[in-house]
């Protein structure tokens, strides 16, 4: 259970406002996308299907990448988050997860997405 818990702060899902503020832009223009092209919008339903597909990908991958990238940030600053006071008891600064351990992570993150990025069209 503390491996989990330590795998959400890592992560940052529980602070949901940076996959959010990636996703809401994908949302936006996939909706506008649809809406207005009259040969895959809301008018035929597959069009409809094909939308919420698309939808369920932008989120999957706001999320894997947002997360990835909250990854390597942490790597990257660790020496210098454990000598600020909000970011010394991160994961990595604190010493609950290893260098090593995290940049597999990053790999595993950023190969999920990668299957997610091929679901899309050309």
């Amino acid at each position: 259970m503390e491996k989990i818990q330590t795998f959400i702060q890592l992560t940052r899902l529980n602070k949901p406002i940076g996959f959010m503020l990636l996703f809401w832009p994908c949302a936006w223009g996939l909706t506008l996308a649809y809406y207005l092209d009259p040969f895959f919008g809301f008018y035929f339903d597959w069009g409809k299907l094909l939308y919420f597909k698309y939808l369920i990908l932008f989120f999957l991958g706001s999320v894997l990448m947002r997360s990835a990238g909250c990854i390597f940030n942490d790597i990257v600053d660790r020496d210098l988050d454990k000598k600020v006071k909000r970011t010394k008891k991160r994961p990595i600064a604190s010493g609950k997860i290893s260098v090593s351990e995290s940049l597999i992570y990053v790999i595993i993150l950023c190969s999920i997405a990668f299957l997610i990025l091929l679901q899309f069209n050309l």
